[in-house]
């Protein structure tokens, strides 16, 4: 296994003889994927083939004295120290030669990372690219590095690393790098950033005494940890919509991704001073906003987002260079009712105001946070069990992602909120921009942070197919118009969308909500229809027990469709995918039709039941 980074094109750069640096550390060894490296290797397995989506373009300087040989000594250092530089993802049972021939299930969310290992080669070779610059080297270097990472990795056969010296006049000058994400998250990359200089300066650092394989032994203890991450995550199931995104698609613009950028220090000012004011976090202060933008689009009172979490609390884990990161679920309760009333789920006042959902929001995200490590295995078996009581697919394709170093910025103008027209000057330095469109990503939006310390750096991308590329746009002047006006007046959470400029979507006639989730009965009804033909059904929305609306699906019972547990399984296989529909939660099996359409409360009953546990869910009739 070895790695070697393709031949330059970048202009301005003469390229020299490459050198090979050989390395060899402490340990190799084979284990299954960790947490951390399933998220991301499952994500890879979305994508196509050589995607490079989930490639980190990273430039390091070089600074004194230091000769080639000592820059070449200090890439071999760092690949010895960290054995997440030297790991392969294999399939086990993959041709030889191969990183083919998946598993059952394997490109899936129920196969992540199935069959797969993580192997560690103990030595090996690394070809480093050695490049003259005509001028700016550490301008060249990013544009190799940008340059390197552009073709995706095989991760079965070729190191995570790929890199290039870039020197002036014969002195090295800058370390271009092009890593995988499954080797590198956020995190490590600031590890290997601090550790380069002292090992360009020959400094002998000690190895890290926690590695992926110490991390994957862990996560497979007995007791496995994560108990308190899956109760976490079946109360925030339970309480999220089925999805952000219950509305019809449109046609998608081409490509179908697309990712906006803003740059706002008056964001970021507004920021820390509702974070001070309610005793809160600048992050929790922009996953509420973000939260509050999406919900008033879609028409929901309650938002859920996946968070990033790093999963670096742990004194093991805050040293360790791998991927660390897992989703969070971090469910928003948005609704803007009496000030006075009480969510009986959760205990918190339900917010009439943007300050007054800061709070709340506030203790949903940092709980997010501290339950984001889990067996990814178990949190899927929960979401399918979640839909299967929900009646339609989960979908969670709602992201946050804080990148800032700590959370926070270090470096914000001096600025006093207060004085509205220090801040409206400030304004005027916003400036958004376009970032990229991508034909293929995992998530329907997503927001995010950006490392800059001295202006709020803020990124929205959405899928066209449910939300038209100008939104993501809107979404960024939107964030820091309701955060700048948060500071000097109440925001009511009815009023987001117009604060912000943003269209809500509008569904058609027909749609209606049911608890969180909208559903399209004339679809629902279609279904169930085409699930009992030949046979008559219907779809009627109903009062529920001591809660929301309940939809009860009627239908003449025959043979395979003869129980409520039997119809449930028929239609939820039906529904697989559709956005539109929800299955009914209730279901009344009769032994005919009635004379018309609307008599059907009034039939016979042979039996009823919900369908979500076999036989003890349903109450016999006439039997």
């Amino acid at each position: 296994m070895t790695g070697s980074p393709p031949a330059a094109r970048t202009p301005g750069l003469t390229a020299l003889p490459p050198r090979t640096v050989e390395f060899r550390g402490t340990r190799g060894g084979q284990a299954a994927l960790t947490w951390g490296q399933q998220g991301i290797w499952r994500s890879t397995q979305w994508l196509d083939d050589g995607d490079p989506y989930f490639n980190l373009p990273w430039t390091l300087p070089v600074t004194g004295a230091a000769d080639l040989d000592a820059v070449l000594r200090a890439v071999g250092r760092l690949v010895e120290r960290h054995e997440t530089l030297r790991t392969a993802y294999v399939r086990e049972g993959a041709r030889p030669g191969t990183g083919t021939q998946a598993g059952a299930g394997e490109g899936t969310e129920a196969g992540a990372g199935a069959g797969t290992v993580q192997r560690v080669r103990r030595e090996g070779r690394l070809t480093v690219g050695v490049y003259e610059a005509a001028a700016k080297p550490m301008t060249a270097a990013k544009a190799l590095a940008a340059e390197l990472a552009a073709t995706g990795f095989d991760y079965a056969a070729e190191l995570p690393v790929r890199c290039a010296v870039v020197c002036l006049r014969g002195r090295p000058r800058a370390l271009a790098l092009a890593l995988s994400h499954l080797a590198l998250d956020g995190w490590s990359l600031n590890m290997v950033a601090a550790e380069w200089p002292r090992l360009v300066a020959g400094e002998d650092l000690p190895v890290p005494e926690w590695q992926p394989l110490d991390q994957a032994a862990f996560e497979r203890s007995d007791p496995p940890p994560g108990a308190q991450a899956l109760r976490h995550w079946r109360s925030g199931l339970a309480a999220a919509p089925r999805s952000m995104f219950d509305f019809p698609e449109r046609e998608p613009e081409e490509p179908r991704f697309v990712r906006y950028g803003m740059d706002s220090p008056a964001a970021a000012v507004a920021a820390e001073a509702l974070a001070a004011r309610h005793g809160v976090t600048t992050s929790s202060v922009l996953t509420v906003a973000s939260a509050a933008l999406l919900a008033a689009v879609t028409g929901h009172s309650t938002a859920a987002l996946q968070l990033i979490v790093s999963n670096r609390h742990h004194l093991r884990t805050g040293a360790m260079a791998g991927p660390a990161a897992q989703d969070g679920l971090c469910v928003i309760d948005l609704g803007a009712g009496d000030p006075g009333s009480v969510d009986p789920g959760r205990g918190d006042p339900v917010a009439g105001t943007f300050a007054e959902a800061l709070g709340p929001g506030h203790r949903r995200t940092m709980a997010t946070y501290r339950n984001g490590h889990y067996d990814p295995s178990l949190v899927l078996a929960a979401r399918d069990a979640e839909a299967w009581n929900r009646g339609a697919d989960i979908d969670l394709d709602a992201f946050f992602n804080d990148v800032r170093q700590g959370g926070r910025w270090s470096g914000l103008p001096d600025v006093d909120p207060g004085d509205a027209a220090a801040l409206a000057a400030l304004r005027g330095r916003t400036r958004t921009f376009f970032v990229g469109a991508y034909s293929k990503v995992k998530a329907k939006i997503f927001f995010a942070t950006g490392p800059a310390p001295s202006t709020c750096e803020f990124f929205v991308l959405v899928d066209t197919a449910f939300l038209p590329g100008r939104v993501a746009e809107r979404m960024l002047g939107g964030l820091e118009e309701l955060l700048v006006r948060a500071v000097s007046a109440d925001v009511q959470l009815d009023r987001v969308a117009e604060v912000a400029g943003l269209d809500p979507v509008r569904r058609p006639a027909g749609w209606t909500r049911i608890g969180p989730d909208w559903v399209n009965l004339p679809e629902t009804e279609a279904l169930l229809r085409r699930v009992c033909a030949p046979g008559p059904a219907a779809v009627v929305v109903e009062p529920g027990d001591d809660g929301p609306p309940r939809l009860t699906g009627y239908l003449v019972a025959r043979p395979g469709l003869d129980t409520p547990d039997a119809v449930h399984a028929a239609v939820m296989r039906a529904a697989a995918g559709r956005t539109g529909v929800l299955a009914p939660r209730h279901y009344v099996l009769c032994p005919a039709p009635p004379a018309c359409p609307s008599g059907w409360p009034d039939c016979p009953r042979l039996m009823e039941g919900g369908g979500r546990v076999p036989s003890s869910a349903m109450t016999a009739l006439g039997r």
